[in-house]
């Protein structure tokens, strides 16, 4: 969950020194926490502050890569729960399942379905990114 300003400016040592751009630490905290500044433009920050304020703006959905080469894509690392609180960054994949225990026909006609699925929304062409095989067969 992110900080606030002043859980932020707690962690500070407080100085006001002006070294990073700000008039206060306060001020510093607060653009930290609108994600306006890194951390590293405050020179006197303590270590363990670091470590404490690196791991509260860890991304609460942690990032995924699948695939490789020009086809792969990522998924998490989003740093909002939810869409409508801002936006999510990674375009979100579309997938379907295929089980193992289907026929060679039905494995070949939904490989081929899949290759023929396109929608077009609000301009953007939108197919599949992943095949997912589905161990039923044990």
């Amino acid at each position: 969950m992110a900080l606030s300003g002043l859980e932020i400016f707690k962690k500070l040592p407080k100085t006001n020194c002006k070294d990073c751009g700000f008039p206060t630490c306060l001020a510093f905290a607060m653009q930290l926490a609108a994600g306006k500044v890194e951390l590293e433009k405050c020179p006197h920050v303590s270590d363990e502050a670091k470590e404490a304020l690196s791991e509260a703006s860890q991304p609460p959905i942690l990032k995924v890569e699948i695939g490789s080469g020009e086809k792969a894509f990522v998924l998490g690392e989003e740093t909002v729960l939810y869409r409508h609180d801002r936006t999510f960054v990674n375009q979100s994949a579309l997938a379907v399942t295929i089980n193992d225990d289907m026929s060679e026909e039905e494995i070949e006609k939904s490989v081929s379905d899949i290759n023929d699925i396109s929608y077009e929304r609000v301009g953007l062409t939108l197919a599949l990114d992943s095949v997912c095989i589905k161990n039923k067969s044990g």
